[in-house]
């Protein structure tokens, strides 16, 4: 570079003093970002001082989560209101990524005790079980529905979930209405997740305090029916009567098992002490 060049950067100078590469100072003058303060007759770049500058914001909004379009629209209007606008909704977003984040932490954390857990030997014959009462974020499943519209009702679910920052537990749980169990209808009512903490809404579920048969399930899905029969005669053996829904949650599924045998789904039905009738 001639002396009388040297107040300026070269595109190499400029990319190691700053901490990026010369493909993205080309892309930069490409998309008109930023464009070196001239170019010579054998087309090199070169850069100023003050654009050194530039350079350092574009790398702490890029860092922030802006895109380079709104980083452009910033720096054609560079300006102190706007900056501080800029910032604070810059510092809204990190706060909500920070909650997503601690979320997905917490949902990670608790499926890989769930996943150890199931991977243990597990009792595989029906019991009675007292349970505590636990509420779900549910999504509720229509009569007819086929597995596509299943999968779309999960999808639904997942995004609903996420877009209303629900706490929720990991794996996915069917809740079937007791009418339908004991008619042998066992397409579920609603896909729901457990939640961390009891809360109310219009798509809350609660599922009650009390005794539940409990069945731990190993296989596909599409053999959840014979698991029901079993469940059913184990009630009727028990001189108890079906009193609430019946719950499934996947403690081994499609995440951590690829054979669809190998799956592990655990049923519990709400049961209460069969009923003495007067004569």
């Amino acid at each position: 570079m001639s002396k009388s060049h040297s107040p300026y950067f070269t595109t190499s100078e400029l990319a190691k003093t700053c901490g990026v590469t010369k493909h993205t100072l080309f892309h930069y003058d490409e998309i008109g970002l930023l464009k070196p303060e001239f170019t010579n007759s054998k087309g090199y770049r070169f850069y100023s001082i003050q654009q050194c500058y530039a350079l350092d914001i574009i790398n702490v909004l890029k860092k922030a989560g802006s895109s380079l379009q709104e980083i452009k629209e910033f720096i054609e209007n560079q300006n102190t209101p706007l900056l501080i606008e800029l910032f604070k909704q810059k510092l809204h977003d990190l706060e909500v990524e920070r909650i997503r984040i601690k979320r997905m932490q917490s949902l990670l954390k608790g499926a890989i005790e769930m996943t150890e857990q199931a991977k243990v030997e597990l009792h595989d014959g029906p019991s009675i079980e007292e349970c505590e009462e636990e509420y779900f974020i549910a999504t509720q499943l229509e009569q007819g529905d086929g597995d596509k519209e299943f999968a779309h009702k999960l999808s639904e679910h997942r995004d609903y979930c996420e877009n209303h920052f629900t706490d929720y537990e990991f794996p996915i749980w069917t809740i079937l209405s007791k009418d339908r169990f004991e008619s042998g209808d066992y397409y579920s009512d609603y896909i729901a997740n457990k939640l961390k903490a009891p809360t109310v809404g219009e798509r809350i579920v609660t599922k009650p305090k009390g005794l539940y048969a409990v069945l731990n399930h190993r296989g596909s899905y599409e053999t959840m029916s014979e698991a029901y029969s079993v469940i059913k005669e184990y009630i009727a053996s028990k001189g108890m009567t079906v009193c609430g829904s019946a719950y499934a949650v996947d403690l081994l599924n499609y995440f951590a098992e690829k054979n669809p045998d190998d799956y592990v789904i655990r049923i519990s039905v709400e049961v209460c002490k069969g009923r003495k009738f007067l004569l």
